[in-house]
């Protein structure tokens, strides 16, 4: 960025080709970030939004609680002071990885419908055991329905 005193206590900064280049790269991180599988997005949590109260969320959206977990936006809404996201499962589901550990998984909660519920391949914490779904549209516990998940390791 070029900067240029045009006059006592007035300085003028303008864009250079770099400063564009720049703006267009992060443009493209962030653009292909919303692609990532869960285990890659916590390995680049700060290509996602932070959490903000008054935002409008979209379903299936990603937001990071700004150190660095993420958490997937269950339902449609926009976001209030009182609904943080560690303490609102109806709103938000932990995906259990950070950059500190992107191996991490989740432990299974109860989803609340078709708009959380885990697809084929999301792995969970249940019993003590790593499970993963073997459906699409899978609500069932690993043990109220095991046809729907395989142990994936221990």
């Amino acid at each position: 960025m070029r900067m240029e005193q045009t006059g006592p206590g007035l300085v003028v900064y303008e864009k250079e080709a770099e400063d564009y280049r720049r703006e267009d790269l992060e443009r493209v991180a962030l653009l292909a970030a919303q692609g990532f599988d869960d285990v890659r997005a916590a390995q680049v949590p700060n290509l996602f939004p932070a959490w903000a109260p008054g935002t409008a969320y979209a379903a299936g959206a990603r937001v990071t609680d700004g150190a660095g977990r993420l958490y997937r936006v269950v339902q449609a809404h926009t976001s209030q002071a009182d609904w943080p996201l560690a303490e609102s499962p109806a709103l938000y589901a932990p995906l259990g990885v950070t950059a500190a550990d992107p191996e991490a998984v989740p432990e299974w909660v109860q989803p609340s419908g078709a708009q959380d519920a885990y697809g084929r391949g999301a792995q969970v914490k249940y019993g003590g055991q790593v499970w993963e779904s073997l459906l699409d549209g899978n609500i069932w516990a690993p043990d109220a329905y095991p046809a729907g998940w395989a142990a994936a390791r221990s």
